[in-house]
């Protein structure tokens, strides 16, 4: 099965307004909400109408914990936000964290009183029949400190899960085209194992809360998932998405305009992305690629 997934709905108004056109024209599987910006909750609402008329759109809480204002108490979370409730934190950060006993326990303690305030933010603007599925902005929700929290979530509040999505984007497609070595940099290829060993270790923890035969592919290539890359890439990802197997082809194609910008968007690495040209430029590979890829899976 292939699935095809937008991250970062609800990051701004602009960027929901993009992905929520791409639902409703049919070319998107999956989306995952951003809760804690200012137009979170209304566009997610705007989403639900969509949802309510077509089941199979499956809507994940896409938890932040790199930008915009926390949704606990900030004066309870000071070790994950600024003095005006912005996140300060960093991927690296939270991943190093995890490996230091003392600070591992301060910081899981804080992330629990966030995570659980995102949830129950999201779920208050859900239909009472929603079960959670959960998934993360950079995917902090694998780093071991993190993940560690989540799982005291859902345990404490006997919440369900239906699907918790692990970055685990297999590596040797990449090797099969030596021309693209160079267009992912070392960061790529670090990150990609990086993921891949969180997700593992994730998985050992609480194997019924993860998905079986999933694989994600938009990693390495995140933000730059054109047509050629994608179309070039595709006949050693397919075998992914065969039989019992599920490949999600992960998009970002919702573009932050320089207009929206507010102190929201606190993290300027970050910013530079999400306002990005390539964005659109991954809307327009999904458009285009979305029917072909189907059709070719369903011909091998």
């Amino acid at each position: 099965m292939i699935l095809f997934h937008a991250d970062d709905y609800g990051l701004s108004e602009h960027v929901s307004q993009e992905i929520h056109a791409l639902a409703a024209e049919g070319y998107l599987d999956g989306v995952s909400v951003i809760i804690n910006m200012k137009h979170s909750v209304p566009a997610l609402q705007s989403l639900l109408s969509i949802h309510s008329a077509n089941s199979k759109l499956k809507i994940c809480l896409h938890l932040n914990f790199m930008e915009g204002h926390c949704c606990a108490d900030a004066s309870r979370i000071p070790l994950l936000v600024n003095s005006s409730g912005y996140f300060s934190l960093s991927w690296e950060k939270l991943f190093a964290v995890s490996f230091f006993p003392g600070l591992r326990k301060k910081y899981r303690q804080q992330l629990q009183m966030e995570i659980s305030a995102q949830i129950h933010h999201f779920l208050n603007a859900m239909p009472d029949s929603y079960i959670l599925r959960i998934d993360s902005h950079q995917h902090t929700h694998v780093i071991p400190v993190v993940w560690d929290a989540l799982m005291d979530v859902l345990s404490s509040e006997s919440l369900a899960c239906e699907f918790i999505r692990l970055p685990t984007e297999p590596l040797m497609p990449f090797f099969k085209l030596p021309t693209l070595y160079s267009s992912y940099g070392l960061t790529s290829w670090i990150k990609n194992l990086i993921l891949n060993i969180c997700s593992l270790r994730a998985s050992f923890q609480n194997p019924k809360s993860v998905p079986h035969f999933f694989a994600l592919w938009g990693i390495m290539t995140g933000c730059h998932m054109d047509v050629e890359r994608v179309s070039s890439l595709f006949p050693f990802f397919q075998k992914y998405g065969r039989g019992n197997r599920t490949l999600c082809l992960l998009f970002h194609p919702g573009q932050v305009l320089y207009s929206e910008i507010t102190p929201e968007y606190n993290n300027p690495a970050f910013l530079e992305v999400e306002t990005s040209e390539n964005r659109r430029m991954e809307r327009d590979t999904l458009i285009s690629l979305h029917d072909i890829i189907l059709s070719s899976l369903q011909k091998t």
